[in-house]
């Protein structure tokens, strides 16, 4: 593990398989895993690290979104799992595709499913039959709140320039955000482009907000909340018109 705080810390990701960087928080009754991975093979490896720094197993997981690479770990863990309504509800219609070839192929076709994720999981898993996805314990409509113990984590879900259901968590007394991938583009329903009024929205609601760092999925772990709404501004004014 890698330490943001001293009540923060995060697993690597890996580009090749599209694992994400998984935080974990540490408060003083329980700790929040925020998003599970994409694999059983990954959840273990998370808590081989966290027990190699004497840390704790997560107390609850909290889900950023239903992308198959930060959700399909969740079936290795023994915690409950919190959503939102909007994760949840897709997380149910995931839970009843199959994993052969032809019915993936088949998802491609009619748009269910992305060629960057079906590539993804197949350098991730070895046999897609291993696959198996598990769905929230507990749900919210739009927003939730968590004392971990002299931690508060504030889980508001929006709709965001990358998903729909997107849950951010602001935590305040460390000043940070974690956003999953919620500033990224819409590979699903967009073209892996940014619609002009979902990322105007979202830049609005990132200067709404007080905190130091921004904590996300892919490419690097940590941001200032500074860069971040330069880089997202810079990319509102690059964004075609819908």
């Amino acid at each position: 593990m890698k330490q943001y705080s001293s009540r923060i810390y995060y697993m690597e990701g890996d580009a090749v398989t599209d694992q994400p960087y998984i935080f974990y928080i540490r408060g003083s009754r329980f700790s929040l895993l925020v998003d599970a991975g994409n694999s059983r093979e990954n959840y273990h490896r998370l808590l081989h690290e966290l027990n190699q720094e004497h840390l704790p197993a997560p107390s609850l997981i909290a889900l950023t979104h239903w992308h198959w690479d930060h959700t399909f770990g969740l079936c290795a863990a023994d915690c409950p799992a919190i959503a939102s309504e909007l994760t949840n509800r897709q997380l149910k219609t995931v839970s009843t595709w199959s994993w052969d070839e032809e019915s993936m192929k088949h998802r491609l076709e009619t748009g269910e499913d992305i060629q960057f994720c079906y590539d993804g999981m197949h350098a991730q898993y070895r046999n897609m039959s291993d696959v198996r996805v598990r769905t929230a314990d507990i749900t919210f409509s739009r927003s939730m709140t968590i004392d971990l113990g002299g931690l508060t984590c504030h889980l508001e879900q929006r709709d965001t320039p990358h998903c729909r259901d997107a849950v951010l968590i602001h935590i305040p007394e460390e000043k940070v955000l974690i956003g999953g991938d919620a500033q990224y583009a819409d590979d699903y329903c967009n073209n892996g482009e940014y619609d002009r009024t979902r990322l105007r929205e979202f830049i609005d609601y990132l200067k709404s907000l007080e905190f130091k760092d921004y904590l996300k999925g892919h490419d690097s772990p940590v941001i200032s909340r500074e860069d971040l709404i330069a880089e997202l501004e810079t990319a509102l004014e690059n964004a075609k018109e819908q």
